[in-house]
């Protein structure tokens, strides 16, 4: 198992990134690209978890993503975690691999795209 955290600042408020965590309308694929299914647990203040459930490279066993979002200058910290457990098939070994090397670089740009993509995507309050 491999756990990549990256933090990162926002100029939205808290709410409205976890908010956007929460948000299952059309919106959603524009901000997030996700080839997996999750559930998702927002019971804990300031948090949104989501198991993974389903997915066709990543274990269900093990696996999940984790966006935590607390007000900081004006906007917000956040910092994201993606845990992952691979399947034990050609591809899930491969993406596995390259996970453990070279994910905490493609992860973080994917973080800073996903934050600035909520920006974009804000509606108006």
């Amino acid at each position: 198992m491999t756990v990549i955290r990256v933090a990162a600042h926002s100029p939205l408020a808290p709410e409205r990134i976890l908010a956007a965590a929460r948000d299952f309308s059309p919106r959603r694929e524009k901000v997030f690209d996700a080839w997996e299914r999750c559930d998702y647990d927002w019971s804990t203040p300031g948090c949104v978890k989501a198991p993974v459930k389903d997915s066709n490279v990543y274990d269900s066993k093990g696996s999940s993503w984790e966006i935590t979002a607390t007000a900081s200058n004006g906007g917000s910290h956040v910092e994201m975690t993606w845990t992952r457990r691979f399947k034990h098939t050609p591809r899930g070994l491969l993406f596995g691999t390259m996970y453990r090397t070279v994910g905490k670089p493609i992860f973080s740009r994917y973080a800073r795209d996903i934050l600035a993509k909520m920006v974009e995507t804000e509606e108006p309050a």
